[in-house]
Parts: structure tokens; sequence; C-alpha cells
């Protein structure tokens, strides 16, 4: 079966054009509400909190009912609710009215995206060239989006974002009809021959196999086994702290850098096109991914895409009114978030393989984007308002910097291999 490449790049373009409504425009939306920054930052945390739980329990729920429900049907499934629940926004008033609504929505929102990417990497075979090939229609969704309606909202009011994304998460739910599921391996491979021979010698052949699986548990039992073992652990446990604090150091960045940039007297175009920019150097990244996976193993491009993160926050932090560096800074986007991105999807085949990628996948994204996401936008929020926006971002940096010694010394030097 060939892999249907366009339905499911075409998700990736609405699903990250959907991102691009909500990342730059959503905390504008709730200021023009008369939302205060702190109210602002703890919405955002609620919208991001909720993906600690959400894609792990339709993980589960995906496992525990597939008898009954295909899994591509249950994404779809969320996909509807994810819409339905949106339509609620237009009956909002109070602060309690939006918090609810965005937890209900952000549970189904924040669900599909791991089922999609198992569907993808089960279709394409773990093959990063061609993840990185459909992400760049993501990143080109994002840039039509947030390059349009920054020109657009200098002209039409900010009240019309709602019935906009609701357009494209109706187009999101039309591309999910026409995805396929990926083939069974197991029923792809050839059919065994058993012959009466083979049937007679079936106790020969059991032996045979215990034989080998005790051979499997004395070499599990080795020194050398078991300090792999130890190091793995060691490895999964840093990975996932390090996605953690990278998200808290997005917190400021998705809640608060329009708002920031605002400050500096920089018009909605221009705004749209610095959120652009981030977003072109990403894909610059995405097609040239092979040149940085074959050279460097992912230990090395995991600290150093840190390292540049911790930069890119310092430049906001001080030096936001400079155009030049900003968009020095906004390049710098390709490896705090596309990079590092590529990086953990392998690393989570390697963690998660086979059927236990689903749960990896819901994991990362529940400690990632919804632990790490929650905290950084209600720490933003709080700090934004007591500190300022400079204090925020500059803390930012700091926290990158934590990750990137987790990283060194956490992250194994031998075990993973440099990817080919």
């Amino acid at each position: 079966m060939s892999v249907p490449y366009w339905r499911l790049s075409g998700f990736y373009g609405l699903y990250f054009a959907l991102i691009g409504c909500i990342v730059p425009f959503w905390g504008i939306y709730l200021q023009h509400r008369s939302f205060s920054a702190a109210d602002i930052g703890l919405l955002l945390a609620l919208f991001s909190a909720v993906r600690i739980v959400a894609p792990n329990i339709w993980a589960s729920l995906s496992y525990s009912i597939e008898h009954i429900i295909a899994p591509i049907q249950l994404m779809r499934l969320g996909g509807v609710l994810m819409t339905l629940s949106f339509v609620a926004f237009y009956w909002a008033t109070e602060f309690w009215h939006y918090a609810v609504i965005m937890l209900i929505y952000g549970f189904f929102w924040s669900a599909i995206l791991p089922q999609y990417e198992t569907l993808t990497l089960d279709h394409i075979k773990d093959n990063v060239s061609i993840y990185s090939n459909m992400l760049l229609w993501g990143s080109t969704g994002f840039i039509i989006v947030v390059t349009v309606l920054g020109w657009a909202f200098d002209y039409i009011s900010i009240e019309n974002l709602p019935a906009i994304m609701l357009g494209i998460m109706a187009l999101i739910v039309l591309n999910s009809l026409v995805l396929i599921p990926a083939p069974d391996l197991k029923t792809a491979s050839a059919p065994e021959i058993v012959n009466d021979q083979a049937i007679e010698s079936g106790q020969e052949v059991e032996s045979h196999q215990d034989a080998k699986n005790e051979t499997a548990i004395a070499q599990r039992n080795t020194p050398e086994q078991q300090d792999k073992n130890r190091r793995l652990k060691i490895g999964l446990y840093s990975f996932l702290i390090i996605n953690v604090l990278l998200q808290i150091t997005h917190g400021p960045y998705y809640v608060f850098f329009t708002m920031h940039l605002q400050q500096f007297d920089y018009s909605n175009s221009m705004i749209g096109l610095l959120w652009s920019l981030g977003v072109l150097a990403e894909i610059v990244l995405f097609w040239k991914i092979s040149f940085f996976m074959r050279r460097w193993s992912w230990r090395e491009l995991v600290i150093l895409s840190l390292l540049l993160t911790a930069v890119r926050w310092a430049i906001t932090a001080y030096f936001a009114s400079n155009l030049t560096l900003l968009i020095f800074a906004q390049c710098l986007h390709a490896f705090s978030f596309a990079l590092l991105h590529v990086v953990s999807i392998s690393y989570i085949g390697l963690f998660f393989p086979g059927k236990q990628r689903l749960q990896g996948q819901a994991l990362y994204s529940g400690l990632g984007f919804g632990l790490g996401g929650a905290l950084g936008a209600y720490l933003a929020g709080v700090t934004w308002a007591i500190q300022g926006s400079q204090f925020v971002f500059i803390s930012a940096a700091a926290i990158a910097l934590i990750a990137a010694v987790i990283a060194f010394y956490g992250l194994p030097k031998k075990i993973f291999e440099r990817s080919r």
C-alpha cells in the first residue's frame, strides 16, 4: 500500500494553520475581550494543562476499544468533538465560561495530534526524511495563516478570529475522512507454511525456543546489558524533563510574544511577518534535516539546540527593539522547535518501539506540551504583571541553559547510534 503523502501532509498543513491562529492571536483576542495578562496566562495554562492527560486518555481508550472502534475512527471523532466544543465560545461571557470551554476544547484538540503522528509514522515506517517533508507543509500552513491574519487584523476586527478557526477545524474533519489506516505489519508479511514434518517435530521446536529464551534472559542479565538498561532509563527520564523545561521556556513566547512586540510599536503586519520568519527558518531546517542527523548524534543536536534557545530568549528579552537582532533570534526557531522536535520523535521511536509508540507520543505530548506548556503559560502570566516582559524572557533563557546541562549529563553518549 502506498503512503497517502498528500492527505497526511494536508493534515499537518491544516493543524499548524490552526496553531497559527491560536499562538500569535488568541492572547490578543482575549485581551480584546478585556482579560488581564494574569487571566490570559491562566486561561492558556488551562488550555495546555489538559494536554497532560488528554493524549494518554485517548491512547488508552484507543487500545481498549479498538475491537469496537478502529483507531482512525476514534481520531475522526476527536476532530468532530473538537469543532463542536469550540462553537460554545460564541456564548461565553465570563472568565469561567472561557476556562471551561478551553479545557473541553483543549482536551479534544490535543488528543488528535498524537494519533495522527502515530498514523503517519506507521505509514512511512519511521523515515525521518519523509516525516520532515510532511512537516514542511505544516510550517507552510502556519506561515500563510500568520502572514495573512497579521495583515488582515490591521483592517478587520480580531473578533473574526473564532470564525476563521472554525473554518480550519471543519477542513481538518473533512481531511480525516479521506485518510486510510496504515497496513498491519503482521498481516503484510508472508504467510507461515506449516507441513507435516514441522508438526511432528513440534516438541523439538518448543524445546529449541525454550533454549533461545533462556539464552536471551542470560544476555539481559549480563553486567554490560544491565549498565546499558540503566543508562537507557536515565536517558528516558532526562529526555522527558528536558522537554518539560523546553516548553516552559516557550510559554512566554506562545502567550505574550505578540504583546511584547506591541510594546515596541511593531504593527500587526510586521509581527505576523516575524512569526512567519521563525517558521520559514524551520522549513529550511526540515529541508536539510539529513545534514544534521547524519553528522551529529541526537545528544549533540539536543545540547546545541538548547544553547541556541537560550540565546534566542536572551535576545528577545534585551534587544526586541533592534529589528536585525530580532530577525536573527526568530531564525533560531529552526533549532528551538524544529530540530528538537525531529530528534524527539527519533527518541520516542527508540524508547517506545512498536505498539508502544502511541503511548510514547501521548507521554511526550502530555508532559512536554501539556505540563511544560501549562507551567510556562501560567508562570509567564504571573511574572509578566509583576516583573515585566524582560524578566520573563531572560528567565526562559536561564531555564533553557538548565535543560542543556541536563542533556549533557543525562542523555547517554553511547547507547544511541547516529541516524542513518
